[in-house]
């Protein structure tokens, strides 16, 4: 047995990164810095660590964007607008993509998870609907508004869906169905 324990502990070795990652090592240096005094650092070591987070998990949230059906091509959007609109939206995580066909029609899917807005929003989706003229919709079982082409429904209280643009609401509900609505509800 004894001489088995030097093979696991080489294989436990291999097993784990040969480097750090960029996170781990601006939290390091926050911590370093913070040993040595100097706050300043230390305070924008951990921003910069927990803006690496969002973006870590910005891009978990876009893995549940669909891929392009046949014909359309898709271009995932950058952070940028998503920082500005978390910021009103009181935190959480957000991602988009936008779609285009051959010709020229495109619609952009968001999403928004995380955020103490969504829940309300929520509860609003039926009403806002009927509110402006628009009729409520059912896809995978989660209740969307659609209001003069745009949809907006909520997975699980949790996730913001919102799809714009000048496709039609067939091919919206389409990139729609093709989502994994259990999984952004565990997201």
């Amino acid at each position: 047995m004894l001489r088995l324990l030097p093979a696991a502990l080489a294989a436990a070795a291999l097993a784990l990164p040969a480097a750090a990652d960029e996170f781990t090592d601006t939290v390091e240096g926050a911590l370093e810095a913070y040993r040595e005094g100097d706050l300043t650092a230390a305070r924008q070591d951990l921003d910069y660590a927990t803006k690496l987070l969002a973006s870590m998990k910005a891009e978990s949230l876009a893995k549940f964007l669909p891929a392009a059906l046949p014909g359309w091509t898709r271009t995932d959007e950058g952070g940028e607008e998503a920082g500005g609109m978390m910021a009103m939206l009181g935190g959480g995580t957000a991602t988009s993509a936008t779609y285009t066909n051959d010709d020229g029609t495109e619609m952009t899917i968001n999403l928004v998870a995380n955020s103490p807005m969504v829940s309300g929003i929520a509860g609003m989706i039926g009403g806002l609907g009927a509110m402006g003229g628009g009729k409520p919709m059912r896809i995978q079982r989660t209740e969307f508004a659609e209001n003069d082409g745009e949809l907006q429904g909520v997975v699980d209280g949790k996730v913001l869906i919102s799809v714009s643009g000048d496709a039609t609401v067939a091919d919206k509900t389409a990139y729609l169905e093709a989502m994994d609505f259990k999984g952004l509800a565990s997201f």
